[in-house]
């Protein structure tokens, strides 16, 4: 499968170059051996970059797919069997990786304080969105939340990824989301707050809070009965 490299990849900020061949060419799509560019998903937006190679270049400019992921190249496509190098651009991910762990924290804490359950969220380079569902949502503190976050922030807590199995989630009570939504697959790739939040996710993310910038509100909307969408961004 072509996305096992980015999947195993911890922290994400920061990504090196990386060597792979194409293997197929479909209009202004190509597909690589292995990848490491993030595509489109869980909320997280693609990456972006270039692909070198002897005697041209092209940028990427969309990633799709999940076992047989796609770039769409600006320019004209290597042909099939080149082999390449791929450039992440890596203000782009490093901002991304950042709004995603603040985002895991985010759910986490609206959880613990006032039993927010995450229904929906949107990653973003200048703003992050998550929604939320509550019981009571008059209870709910946004302000309070943007200080929970910056308090965790400033605690530099390491963030780390492992492989588990559903049982073994379902067990562990850092766990905040319905784990009844999720297939019944041998080994999950999970992403660990220390003892804030473990979550099932395959998003890029950083090696501690401590990189991730002050948060401050954005915005709140309500979008329904009980559910509230949240907005921050980086100071």
């Amino acid at each position: 499968m072509d996305t096992d490299a980015r999947l195993l990849l911890h922290p994400s900020e920061y990504p090196s170059p990386f060597s792979s061949k194409v293997i197929d060419v479909q209009d202004s799509w190509i597909r690589l051996q292995s990848t490491e560019f993030y595509p489109t998903g869980g909320g997280q937006p693609h990456d972006t970059g270039i692909i070198t190679y002897d005697g041209g270049e092209v940028s990427v400019i969309d990633v799709k797919g999940r076992n047989e992921v796609l770039h769409q190249v600006e320019g004209t496509p290597p042909p099939i069997g080149t082999v390449v190098q791929g450039v992440i651009d890596v203000e782009r991910r490093s901002a991304l990786a950042r709004m995603h762990t603040a985002q895991h924290l985010a759910s986490a804490l609206a959880h613990e304080h006032w039993g927010g359950v995450t229904v929906g969220n949107q990653i973003g380079i200048e703003s992050t969105r998550i929604d939320l569902q509550f019981e009571n949502r008059d209870l709910f503190s946004p302000e309070e939340l943007i200080e929970f976050m910056n308090d965790e922030i400033k605690s530099n807590h390491e963030v780390t990824m492992d492989n588990r199995s559903l049982d073994d989630l379902k067990s562990d009570s850092r766990v905040r989301i319905d784990l009844n939504r999720i297939p019944n697959v041998s080994s999950l790739r999970v992403i660990d707050i220390d003892t804030i939040d473990v979550c099932p996710c395959a998003g890029t993310h950083v090696e501690s809070t401590g990189v991730i910038p002050r948060v401050v509100l954005d915005r709140v909307k309500s979008k329904g009965a009980g559910k509230l969408r949240v907005s921050y961004r980086f100071e």
